[in-house]
């Protein structure tokens, strides 16, 4: 049993009086958050905040003690010191911190390019000097990087080669602190470290009475320019029905702006409450369901067990009325960019052709989130039916969309990237599944059933390869299929490479087919959607 936590935005009420009061404190946060930033913006500091380092040796030390509320300051314009309380200072500390701590993975990409930049050189083309460093750390470490962030880093170098004339030789010691420069984009203000003395909360059944410490002016001088301000948030019946059990715990809740559907930006104040969560129906530890990634099928799904394959392909694909209004979104959206090309920078209809792109723009986020819950909930079910314990999906973070393709190269873009795996992995803890990841790299070109390597065809009667195919044909045992379902079958057997700490798939045992028609006992599958949304 896992402890699962969730995040409810409750919207602060629209006074005016009280929404200037809590934006004075937002951007006295985010004000004295960027000037502790860029004073412990360090390379001593963020060895002190890694990830791995810091659970280890400070387990029960929180993450503002170590960086310490007194390093808090901030002063008004004419140089005199801004009044803090106390708490609030520790609050931005915590946020500091956490953003110090998340920069572990950018800091070891940073080092791991360039180490491997001092061999390969910085010249060339980037896109290939991109790809040869991520496949290299793939497959020689098994380190996985985003190819935007390999190509951001690369971008840097060649910024500081080519404009400032630096040698790759002085490059190399330039640490990352010095090549980095840290700025607060997003600023949100925890109240974690608080004990009641910034924010105080009254539960009722169906309401939450809140005395807030907001300040009176944007920089306040003393202690009589910081009032407690009082407000109420009413808790929506849903949210009561999953906050109110017996092992739920509440947690302080964290200031946020967030952009609303009709584009107004208000206040929210996210409160989690986490929970333990039990299996919902009895998992098979050894049945794994194997996932293939697609865009004509956004998912190919086949069960697995013991080094067999128990069902036949499930191929998945949403609503073709909802992909087709997120083509129809990007075309009016292509049409406004060629209106900017056209005309001249400052024109009579700039404005709104602007507001009716953001307009656009947030639709199509709405319906990839649509999008990616449908299909969570998709293999989450699935697996449910399946009794499956781990669910098994190709690993794309150093996957790059190809060029010159604009239509597939921007469905690859919104499509293959982590979201999928972060909503799929938050909904599984929940039920009890295992979310795994393997490395994709030639799961469609490799015979699942003799472990040869085979040809890409047009259709399932040529006899002739064609690069961009949709099947797959094997000239060795004569075993032909959909290449999606090849990749997914192909999924399984790295997964079991993995397990023995080997990275290729020409190397994998071949797969049998059982098929043994339908899963064990199992609710319907109605039950399995109730379950899920519950």
């Amino acid at each position: 049993m896992a402890r699962i936590t969730q995040v409810y935005p409750l919207k602060i009420p629209q006074k005016r009086q009280l929404q200037q009061q809590v934006n004075n404190l937002y951007e006295l946060g985010k004000h004295s958050s960027q000037l502790l930033l860029e004073r412990l913006w360090s390379e001593e500091w963020l060895n002190t905040l890694d990830t791995s380092e810091f659970l280890n040796k400070n387990r029960k030390r929180k993450v503002y003690k170590v960086i310490g509320e007194k390093q808090v300051e901030n002063s008004s314009s004419n140089g005199e010191p801004l009044y803090l309380p106390s708490r609030f200072r520790r609050c931005i500390a915590e946020q500091v911190g956490r953003i110090l701590r998340s920069q572990t993975t950018r800091r070891k990409c940073y080092y791991d390019v360039l180490r491997l930049v001092q061999q390969t050189g910085i010249e060339g083309n980037l896109d290939t000097l991109v790809r040869i460093i991520a496949q290299t750390l793939v497959l020689l470490e098994g380190k996985y990087y985003r190819r935007a962030l390999i190509r951001q880093v690369l971008r840097t170098f060649r910024r500081y080669h080519y404009k400032l004339k630096l040698d790759l030789v002085i490059l190399t010691r330039i640490p990352y602190t010095k090549m980095v420069k840290p700025v607060i984009w997003s600023f949100v203000l925890p109240f974690a470290p608080d004990d009641g003395q910034i924010i105080q909360q009254d539960w009722q059944n169906d309401a939450i009475s809140i005395r807030l410490k907001v300040p009176k002016i944007n920089q306040p001088l003393t202690r009589r320019d910081w009032i407690w301000q009082k407000f109420t948030l009413k808790i929506p019946a849903k949210i009561q029905q999953r906050i109110y059990t017996a092992t739920s715990k509440l947690h302080q809740p964290t200031l946020r702006y967030i952009i609303l559907k009709s584009g107004l930006t208000l206040p929210f104040l996210e409160y989690a409450w986490s929970f333990v969560s039990k299996p919902l129906i009895p998992l098979n530890e050894k049945r794994v369901m194997a996932t293939d990634l697609g865009v004509i099928n956004l998912t190919t799904s086949v069960i697995c067990e013991a080094g067999s394959q128990l069902s036949r392909p499930m191929f998945w694909s949403a609503n073709k009325s909802l992909l087709h209004k997120i083509e129809q979104h990007y075309y009016h959206i292509t049409r406004i960019q060629k209106k900017f090309d056209r005309y001249p920078k400052f024109w009579i209809g700039q404005s709104k052709r602007v507001e009716e792109r953001a307009r656009l723009y947030r639709k199509l986020n709405r319906y990839h989130e649509l999008l990616l819950h449908l299909t969570s909930n998709h293999l989450l079910a699935t697996a449910l039916h399946w009794q499956c314990r781990t669910i098994v999906l190709e690993d794309l973070r150093s996957y790059d969309p190809p060029k010159h393709k604009r239509k597939l190269s921007r469905k690859l873009s919104n499509w293959l990237r982590g979201s999928l795996y972060d909503l799929l992995a938050y909904k599984a803890k929940r039920l009890g599944i295992r979310i795994k990841r393997v490395l994709a790299h030639w799961t469609s070109s490799y015979c699942p059933r003799c472990g040869q390597k085979g040809n890409k065809i047009r259709d399932p009667c040529s006899k002739n390869g064609f690069k961009e195919g949709r099947f797959f044909s094997c000239p060795h045992c004569r075993y032909s299929a959909d290449r999606d379902y090849i990749g997914s079958v192909n999924i399984y057997r790295m997964y079991q490479e993995q397990r023995k700490k080997r990275y290729r798939i020409k190397f994998a045992k071949p797969l049998s087919y059982m098929g043994i028609g339908i899963p064990c006992n199992r609710p319907p599958w109605a039950s399995v959607q109730v379950l899920l949304n519950g």
